[in-house]
């Protein structure tokens, strides 16, 4: 009993010691974002001012949000640095990501005035380039409810259905329904993830997968391919889905034709059902 807790005292201090690492991490590149927001504030006042001694209103959107964004990457400081009290440590990650997140979407509304009033800085894109390295730190600080460490993966909602969840640009994620059974094993099948997608499913909070919005619905087939029952069940039939129907492989000589049984995909029998049958292949 004494080892056992030696153990898992040495792996909660091991996984402490991570989240500082990321947290630090994910900090210094605050601090680096801090002063290019700054400069670029500074920058952009005395750029309009020294135009033409005439700030239109486009230019002032542009110096307001510029200062909007100065002050987030300072606050965002404030509130995740290492002697901040303002969240406490079980839900530290979580709290300095949800703070990520209006960061960005302070960049977002700078960029979008800049490009509105035609200027575009190097400044502004080192900020850019600084927040998806941000993002990178908190994808390697897992946790479930951290959006960008959910880049990929399969999560199931209350109402058990399976969604995707992706990423749509710095801070930004969709989660893409599956429309059936089907669609999650051939897009499983088509990453190169074998046969079983429930080895990339995560829970996550049903509060934290209603913040995203719904993307596209994710609907595919077997179309073109060779399936087989996943069961240990003997004689199980091979098909092949053409036309949106299921064709049964008649021989071993008519399967070594379509590639063989490397080519044969695994599938719950649910999957196979909805095909209406087709004539065998001889």
């Amino acid at each position: 009993m004494r080892q056992t807790t030696i153990v898992l005292i040495g792996i909660l201090a091991l996984t402490a010691a991570a989240a500082g690492e990321n947290r630090g991490a994910v900090l210094r590149l605050g601090s680096e974002l801090e002063q290019k927001a700054a400069e670029l504030a500074r920058s952009n006042l005395e750029h309009f001012r020294g135009w033409n001694g005439v700030i239109s209103d486009a230019e002032q959107a542009v110096l307001f949000k510029s200062e909007a964004f100065a002050a987030s990457a300072r606050l965002f400081l404030v509130l995740g640095g290492e002697s901040s009290d303002f969240y406490q440590s079980g839900n530290l990650r979580t709290n300095i990501y949800n703070a990520f997140v209006y960061l960005v979407r302070a960049y977002r509304e700078l960029e979008t005035e800049m490009k509105g009033a035609g200027i575009m800085p190097y400044a502004l894109s080192d900020c850019r380039k600084i927040l998806e390295r941000m993002d990178y730190e908190f994808s390697r600080w897992p946790s479930a409810d951290n959006l960008s460490s959910l880049h990929m993966k399969y999560v199931k909602a209350r109402n058990a259905a399976v969604y995707l969840i992706e990423r749509k640009g710095i801070g930004d994620y969709v989660r893409r329904p599956f429309t059936d059974l089907g669609s999650l094993f051939r897009f499983n099948y088509d990453l190169n993830r074998g046969k079983d997608p429930w080895a990339h499913l995560v829970q996550v909070p049903e509060e934290t997968l209603i913040k995203m919005e719904e993307g596209e619905p994710i609907r595919l087939t077997f179309e073109g391919c060779l399936i087989i029952e996943m069961s240990n069940r003997p004689n199980r039939p091979v098909y092949l889905i053409e036309k949106g129907r299921k064709r049964g492989v008649t021989s071993p000589a008519v399967l070594q034709r379509f590639g063989g049984w490397g080519k044969v995909l695994e599938v719950p029998a649910e999957v196979i059902a909805p095909y209406p049958d087709g004539d065998p292949i001889y």
